[in-house]
């Protein structure tokens, strides 16, 4: 047809069937000066490709290296941030487990164990043994258990509250678990958050 046109694979410009052009594998050109410019455009995003693979590659090599000389106590602090952070997020608008005190934005906000770590490492991760406290119940009344407690089992049932009290092994999680276990909290708490965005929560 005499009114069809063609597009320069370069500048994206439509021509008439008339105007002269450059096939080529890669596409059609309005001239030699368009092909040059688009191999120089080519090798340019090839280029920027390759450095920011390299770049990628670089810290995720330095990550691993990092992660090789963790000992299995920074591990364990790791996972237990993650899983800590979780359970604010899963509290989150819930009052202080202890005292009622409103998440208001007002005071810090801790993730708060009724049988402690150091007591309990069986218990450490267990989402039925944490929840949010305000930092005056978690750090200067060491958990306030007093009133915990009759919250603790409106919240969980008098039948979890029993098995939490049976609970009194000792655990000592190797570094695959807790590993695994940062990771997991770590998406959770992610999808949380984007939940929480949305207006999900």
């Amino acid at each position: 047809m005499a009114n069809s046109k063609w597009k320069c694979t370069c500048c994206g410009v439509y021509f008439h069937q008339e105007h002269q052009r450059i096939t080529t594998p890669r596409g059609s050109f309005a001239g030699y000066d368009h092909v040059q410019e688009f191999v120089k455009h080519e090798n340019a995003k090839q280029l920027f490709r390759q450095k920011s693979k390299a770049i990628k590659d670089k810290k995720a090599k330095h990550r691993a290296d990092k992660e090789r000389i963790k000992t299995r106590a920074q591990w364990l602090k790791e996972a237990q941030a993650a899983v800590n952070k979780y359970v604010r997020l899963r509290d989150r608008g819930k009052p202080c487990i202890s005292c009622d005190k409103p998440d208001n934005g007002q005071h810090q906000r801790h993730a708060s164990h009724y049988k402690s770590v150091g007591s309990n490492s069986a218990l450490r991760f267990n989402l039925l043994n944490i929840h949010a406290s305000c930092s005056t119940c978690n750090n200067h009344l060491s958990g306030n258990i007093g009133e915990y407690i009759p919250r603790l089992i409106a919240k969980i049932s008098q039948d979890k509250y029993d098995w939490l009290l049976t609970q009194n092994q000792a655990v000592k999680h190797n570094e695959d678990y807790l590993k695994r276990l940062k990771k997991i909290f770590n998406k959770r708490a992610r999808l949380k958050e984007k939940a929480f965005i949305k207006g999900e929560l």
